[in-house]
């Protein structure tokens, strides 16, 4: 087998001529553009550090001027009609952040206009006051300043608050999230002890502008570096402010920044300068992992990029950064990538030294959190080594790392450096097909076990399945350019995986489709998607990526084998009858054959992972208990739901409600065939439901107890203790599982309470089922302590697993997504989610009852239609098609009830957070909803067949 994944044959010669014209133009102009003394920047230009040049001054012969006019002007230029700068789609922080500086910079002319008086003291003043107001309506209404990706956020927006605060002589901007930001902003600042900031750099370089005031800038004159603190015009503009002997180099620095950046002397900065190992780099290995070979577009170009690359790795001793001397992990291993595609391979040794931490790679030395897309680029360096058996615990690391990434992340996958989620699942999808391959040839087929591999199939095929299922009807991808190009390069890797063979028509349909939208955009046209302090577009790194796409989308690929090694990926038989059941359900019915198909072969990753659990709780051997069969159906319940209404929720979630599912059907067969016989007296059994229970609280609050041989029954047969042991693994997997601890205490209490009213219906629907069972007739339970009503709305409605496991749900929302806050913090949101699980748990009962008829009637269990409610209508007696049809219609009803309580919850949920409602607000309610679709499709699928185990 080739050692590397081929890359086809071009479907159109003349195109592809084009194309590699078109890239060694892009690298001849790239390698043009470097400076021999200040590097490479084809960056973006960003309101935030225009406006931080922009308030430089300088005294000369005793004339105080502002040194840049043209970025004040810039600002003029730029302000938006509702009074704003910067304000994006994509993130709330970006429009903050440039509002507050654009603002400030107005404030300092408006205070000192100097030689700049062509702009009158009304027009400056009227701008001021809209973008005055402007900043009071973003900071309303801000809400990602937790999920904010932007550089030193939490440090920068205090400062500028608190200088725009003294210059509008205000007490104080009063928001929302005042208190998070505040908060956040006092745990950064521990990380930092300023004094050591004068010796050894540290990030702190980038970010002067934080902390003027706090600071002797004069102090940091030897951190400067070819003019620039670290490659950042703001924080070099900031030392130029704060210091009190003036620095020449510096200004040279912003001086060739404002000439020769994207902005040309029109005023604007780019918010990085410069970038070139960055954009050498990206380009190169961009370029060459799309398709494009070294023999191709090799040229003075490419070569001169990759010499830039080498040498940078020769004088900075094994590590580079964006930028010389700011090293990380994420720049040097693409560039070892990078050198690696053409043929010029550099050891990886030095970086794993430098970077490599306990679970994963740093970005840099030291941080808080951890970079998704730094190690998959670590990952995809390290594979392309010449001597891939020495750097195998490293490829273990970051693959074990990566997977549990994306196992643990909801919606989509989140980085640092950059704000679109296609990127670093594309990445995913470049890493994990290229680890695949090497398995597949026995390269690294004895490094990954059986569950990692599952896991790595999985995360690929959920990538790519995404990546579809989110395509725009145009076209594109969210309307953006770059991102467009992510999406088509992905799904043109997952053209050579053979767990996609069922729809690489569909592939190549969205391929197409992208490429048609790519080719119609103007190409001034903007996505500003990677991230610094706030958001930017790299020009010649875009441009690599848009022919990346088009000559990756003109390739024909032989036959997909990428793969093959894998089996879970091959649905079972049981999976492809289910697939034919599924297509009969209202949900599923008018989906198309390979979406359905996807969510089958996608359901088929999770059911080896869940037979290596199924006897965790529950004995299976020597009981009289049919074959589980619904342990094939019961992922793809989740999976297609998930699928279907793109909620896209975690893995963890996913798996976690997949297994409550399975243990939902286990603990039905067993109270039945198991505990009811061997308790004999039900009494007991609810006795002992409760001491296990409360035991349990004890447990998880620290205390060390038993459950056997306590309270009274130390002479109990082994066989109940058996039982007791067994309820107890049970009781410890629901209540003390890690997620459900980390929830609220109100969360939890509700779950023990439902999951107590669970086990306790459990008891007395045997007693019920004795009662019936000795009864003359097997129609009608002539018997019954309750109503229907009242029947279904307690023991019948709490016997099935939904209650519980809808709190078991709402725990894992406050644990993973609400950083242990209540799942639902207003009563009037407990209400109506408790009404939400009331009626879904009796739907669940109504249409399991519907099916299970012949299997209640030969097993002797009460069914709904036994009760005597059923049995007449008008004085008439009623058969049992009739009788069927009464449950339908209450079924039906109890829908509509769910349906208006759904409605009403997510109305309040919108009331109770007002203006500051963001994303986690939404997810909450998203996958509540998943929730009752998985709900409604048991409910379906239990009309067309009854998928329980029926007792032997």
């Amino acid at each position: 087998m080739s050692g590397k994944i081929e890359n086809g044959t071009p479907k159109d010669l003349k195109t592809e001529d084009e194309l590699i014209s078109a890239a060694k133009s892009l690298l001849d102009r790239a390698f043009k553009s470097h400076h021999s003394y200040y590097g490479l920047c084809s960056t973006s230009c960003q309101v935030y550090d225009t406006a931080w040049v922009a308030m430089v001054s300088k005294t000369t012969d005793n004339v105080k001027q502002w040194l840049f006019p043209e970025c004040f002007h810039y600002l003029l230029k730029t302000q938006a009609a509702d009074g704003s700068w910067g304000r994006l789609p994509t993130t709330q922080t970006a429009g903050v952040l440039d509002t507050a500086s654009a603002l400030l910079a107005l404030l300092s002319h408006a205070r000192e206009p100097l030689q700049i008086l062509d702009v009158s003291p009304d027009e400056l003043g009227l701008r001021i006051q809209h973008g005055v107001a402007s900043l009071k309506r973003q900071l309303a209404i801000w809400n990602d300043v937790e999920e904010a990706n932007h550089i030193g956020v939490e440090l920068i927006v205090p400062a500028l608050l608190s200088r725009l605060e003294k210059e509008l002589g205000v007490s104080s901007f009063e928001f929302p999230c005042r208190d998070i930001l505040d908060r956040i902003h006092e745990e950064k600042l521990s990380h930092f002890d300023l004094e050591k900031v004068y010796g050894k750099p540290s990030s702190v370089l980038h970010s002067l502008e934080a902390f003027l005031g706090k600071i002797d800038c004069d102090r940091l004159s030897n951190h400067l570096y070819r003019g620039s603190m670290m490659a950042s015009p703001s924080s070099t503009a900031a030392y130029l402010i704060g210091a009190t002997k003036w620095d020449d180099e510096a200004e040279d620095y912003l001086r060739h920044v404002m000439r020769n950046g994207a902005g040309h002397g029109d005023g604007g900065i780019s918010g990085t300068f410069p970038t070139t190992h960055f954009e050498c780099s990206w380009v190169l290995a961009t370029l060459l992992k799309g398709g494009f070979t070294v023999k191709q577009i090799d040229g003075d170009g490419l070569r001169g990029l990759s010499t830039i690359l080498a040498d940078a790795l020769r004088d900075e001793k094994g590590v580079i950064g964006f930028a010389p001397h700011t090293a990380d992990v994420d720049d040097t291993a693409k560039a070892l990538l990078a050198l690696s595609l053409v043929n010029q391979p550099v050891s990886p040794d030095i970086m794993i030294k430098v970077f490599e931490g306990k679970h994963h790679f740093t970005t840099f030395g030291s941080e808080r959190d951890p970079s998704l897309t730094s190690n998959l680029h670590v990952l995809l360096s390290l594979l392309k080594q010449p001597n891939l058996s020495q750097y195998h615990p490293q490829i273990l690391k970051t693959t074990l790392f990566i997977c549990q990434w994306w196992w643990d992340s909801d919606h989509h996958v989140k980085d640092k450096w950059n704000l679109s989620h296609l990127y670093p699942t594309m990445l995913l999808v470049e890493a994990f097909t290229d680890v695949l391959h090497l398995v597949d040839g026995s390269k690294l087929s004895g490094l990954f076990d059986e569950n990692l591999k599952c896991k790595i199939g999985l995360s690929v095929f959920q990538a790519v399945l995404r990546i579809v299922l989110s395509q725009d009807d145009d076209g594109a991808w969210g309307g953006y350019r770059e991102q467009t190009c992510y999406a088509i390069l992905a799904l043109a890797q997952a053209c050579h995986v053979c767990f996609f063979t069922h729809m690489v028509d569909k592939l190549q349909s969205c391929i197409d489709h992208g490429v048609s939208w790519l080719k119609s955009r103007r190409l001034d046209s903007q996505d500003l998607t990677w991230t610094s302090k706030t958001a930017y577009e790299v020009g010649f790194v875009a441009e690599a990526y848009k022919l990346a796409a088009l000559q990756s989308a003109g390739l024909e690929v032989p036959a997909a084998t990428v793969g093959h090694s894998l089996t879970s990926a091959v649905p079972s038989s049981d999976l492809e009858q289910y697939m034919r059941l599924v297509r009969k359900t209202a949900l599923f019915s008018s989906l198309d054959d390979w979406e359905l198909r996807a969510s089958i072969i996608e359901s088929s990753f999770f059911v080896p992972l869940l037979q290596a659990q199924r006897v965790e709780i529950y004995p299976r051997d020597n009981i009289k208990i049919e074959e589980d069969r619904y342990l094939s159906i019961i992922p793809f319940t989740w999976v297609g739901c998930n699928n279907r209404s793109r909620a896209f929720a975690s893995n963890r979630w996913l798996y976690d409600m997949m297994y409550l599912s399975l243990l939902g059907y286990q603990t039905d067969e067993y109270m039945e065939a198991v505990a009811g016989p061997v308790f004999g007296d039900i009494s007991l059994l609810h006795n002992t439901i409760d001491k296990i229970i409360d035991n349990t609280k004890v447990n998880s609050a620290g205390t060390n107890g038993t459950v056997r041989n306590g309270n009274g029954h130390q002479h109990e047969s082994p066989n109940i203790g058996q039982v007791e042991d067994t309820l107890t693994r049970f009781t410890n997997s629901v209540l003390n599982h890690k997620d459900a601890l980390r929830s609220s205490s109100c969360d939890q209490d509700t779950l023990r309470q439902e999951f107590r009213t669970f086990m306790h219906a459990h008891a007395t629907q045997l007693e019920d089922n004795s009662r019936f069972s000795k009864q003359d007739s097997d129609d009608v339970f002539s018997s019954p302590e309750q109503s229907y009503f009242q029947w279904v709305n307690s023991t019948g409605g709490s016997h099935v697993a939904c209650a519980y496991s809808f709190a078991f749900s709402n725990c894992l929302i406050s644990a993973n997504l609400l950083q242990g806050k209540d799942t639902f913090p207003s009563v009037t949101q407990k209400y109506l989610i408790s009404s939400v699980m009331r009626h879904a748990t009796n739907m669940c009962r109504m249409y399991n009852d519907f099916r299970s008829i012949v299997r209640d009637n030969a097993e002797l269990n009460v069914n709904s239609i036994h009760f005597p409610e059923f049995t007449l209508c008008n004085g008439m007696s009623q058969s049992l098609d009739e009788r069927k049809k009464r449950l339908s219609q209450i079924a039906t009803y109890e829908q509509a009830c769910l349906n208006r309580a759904l409605e009403a919850l997510e109305r309040q949920s919108q009331d109770d957070a007002g203006d500051c409602r963001g994303l986690k607000e939404v997810r909450k309610l998203k996958i509540v909803k998943l929730f009752c679709d998985v709900t409604d499709l048991y409910d379906q699928l239990y009309v067309i067949k009854d998928l329980s185990s029926n007792m032997k």
